[in-house]
């Protein structure tokens, strides 16, 4: 964008990338077309609606928690039980969804917010596993196989169809759009400012009378609310759901988007997240070996950067300045040396 068209500091900024990233996502799957690649673009949104409000819980709140996909699960299989056995519609799943997700998030955190690091990170680990077994031999939810036939947004004379498909894919996409209001509210508002505040010195924070623990709760209630929506969301996509979105596979897969992206911007989160979800779709013959190859990936980006790829532009940034300011220096010091030998000369 050329410059002078706007006086400086009126565009937020990023406004470049998220301006691009909107117009690829309203209109890439309409120039591309078909149902599978429509159909995978829904399910990349549901992704980068998940990571969003993981990278909440992990970033902005410093808790390290894994119970992403257990209360994603947990409450897209209550919205699909309660349409399924009862006929809920789909607005009501919605609604289901919502607030199993933020009672998951009080039941989970309440008694675990005060644990720090690795002990909140194993109480949540085993989670999604309990699930996907009680789901498994529950045969009120399906078993094995799942539970469908639930109620969906999309009308039933187009499922099925591209059009329908296209109906799914905008309606995820609606949901990342909320999730990114969300975590623009949560992290750049005053409860953001609180937690890394805490992050930086808990015991200055609580000093100033930041109450961390009821600060940290707020968020992960928040976030997991929003899970639960998505959960939700995606039975409706897929009119329902089966163990195997518990699956551990999934959750290392979004935790490797998250972590190559960079977990502190929500620009990172898009990334990371795209880059891994093609590899991961895109070489499905691969099998396992697509799981392998996130792994590297993360392991060299790890590595080799400070913030995850949405942070390699600033690095090269401050590379290029730190060698400019190197060579400023050693000309400054080269010039009082040259003078004198010409006056000794």
């Amino acid at each position: 964008m050329p410059k002078g068209i706007f006086p400086e500091g009126i565009l937020p900024k990023g406004f470049g990338f998220w301006s691009l990233a909107f117009l690829v996502a309203l209109f890439m799957p309409l120039v591309v077309g078909g149902i599978g690649f429509i159909s995978d673009s829904a399910l990349l949104m549901v992704y980068l609606g998940i990571n969003l409000m993981w990278i909440l819980v992990l970033g902005t709140a410093g808790i390290y928690s894994f119970a992403t996909l257990a209360i994603v699960g947990a409450s897209g299989y209550a919205a699909a039980y309660l349409s399924v056995r009862h006929g809920l519609s789909w607005p009501l799943m919605l609604v289901i969804g919502l607030l199993v997700g933020a009672g998951l998030g009080v039941l989970i955190a309440v008694p675990a917010i005060r644990l720090r690091g690795i002990y909140f990170a194993l109480f949540t680990f085993g989670l999604a596993e309990l699930f996907r077994s009680y789901t498994t031999v529950t045969d009120a939810l399906g078993g094995a196989p799942g539970l469908y036939g639930a109620g969906t947004f999309v009308p039933a004379d187009k499922i099925g169809t591209e059009t329908g498909a296209l109906i799914g894919y905008y309606g995820a996409a609606l949901l990342v759009v909320a999730s990114l209001v969300v975590y623009r509210l949560v992290d750049g508002g005053r409860l953001g400012l609180l937690l890394r505040t805490a992050r930086e010195s808990e015991p200055f924070a609580k000093a100033l009378g930041v109450d961390v623990v009821r600060a940290r709760l707020t968020v992960f209630v928040v976030s997991s609310g929003m899970l639960g929506l998505i959960g939700a969301l995606q039975v409706c996509l897929y009119r329902g759901i089966s163990p195997s979105a518990f699956r551990f596979d999934t959750l290392l897969l979004l935790f490797a988007m998250i972590v190559v992206g960079g977990l502190a911007s929500a620009r990172g989160v898009v990334i990371g997240t795209v880059v891994l979800f093609f590899i991961s779709q895109h070489y499905l013959d691969a099998g396992p070996m697509r799981f392998v190859a996130a792994a590297v990936i993360m392991l060299a980006v790890t590595l080799l950067t400070t913030h995850g790829l949405a942070g390699v532009p600033a690095q090269i940034r401050a590379w290029r300045d730190r060698r400019a300011a190197s060579s400023a220096t050693s000309l400054s010091l080269d010039q009082p040396l040259h003078g004198l030998a010409k006056e000794r000369s």
